[in-house]
């Protein structure tokens, strides 16, 4: 989801550019994320880039990138097909998610600045409108704007691959599943995760992080990861 961005003079930085293929990607992506495109269903090359007003060749960079991000997925000699994942599924994929994700809490909470703590805030507010209006593509789009900005602090590219790789398609797919009330309790979890950013301790912005996201897991998806 990144995106190539122009520099102007002074350290100002620009509007950032889509290219064809990322604009499809996004449009694409959204449409999973409104449950607009199920779980399962085939995605018909030409039909799909008729539809997108794009060439094929575009839609498939496009899709490529979907791919990578776990919102879709290729089965030989059959097709593509957006993602369809298990509770199991899930459960292993948010075991991974933990891991590194802990890691990069424990690393931006040595390097937060107030600049970015507001910038979390402002997220966060942008998130719980979305809740309030039950509006599925801004949360996803805030939700994951606040976790990247964390990755980010980390100064580990790596790291942050990593954890896209894993994470987009998790967030995604368990939000077509939420209710509203699930939204509003991830709000609450993304509030005591910056409480213990705010904090500027590691150990404190680990627990509060661990315990806030077991916590919402557990109780809105029926997702455990014992170890932690």
């Amino acid at each position: 989801m990144r995106q190539p961005r122009i520099q102007t003079g002074g350290g100002i930085e620009a509007v950032q550019v889509q290219s064809l293929a990322e604009a499809a990607a996004q449009t694409v992506r959204d449409a999973i994320v409104t449950g607009k495109l199920k779980p399962g269903e085939r995605l018909v090359e030409q039909r799909l880039a008729a539809q997108l007003s794009i060439g094929q060749p575009t839609l498939r960079e496009a899709l490529k990138e979907l791919e990578h991000q776990g919102f879709v997925r290729k089965v030989a000699n059959k097709g593509t097909y957006v993602t369809d994942l298990t509770k199991e599924d899930f459960r292993k994929i948010h075991q991974v998610r933990m891991i590194l994700e802990t890691l990069a809490i424990e690393q931006a909470a040595r390097s937060v600045t107030p600049a970015a703590l507001d910038e979390l805030e402002a997220t966060v507010e942008s998130m719980d409108r979305a809740a309030r209006k039950f509006d599925r593509t801004t949360f996803h789009r805030s939700d994951l704007q606040f976790h990247n900005a964390i990755w980010q602090l980390t100064g580990n590219e790596h790291l942050v691959a990593a954890l896209e790789r894993v994470v987009f398609s998790l967030f995604a797919f368990v939000l077509v599943r939420q209710e509203q009330k699930q939204f509003l309790a991830a709000v609450r979890q993304h509030r005591d995760i910056l409480a213990g950013l705010r904090s500027r301790d590691a150990v404190a912005a680990k627990e509060a992080f661990i315990r806030s996201t077991n916590r919402f897991w557990e109780e809105s998806h029926q997702v455990k990861v014992s170890y932690l």
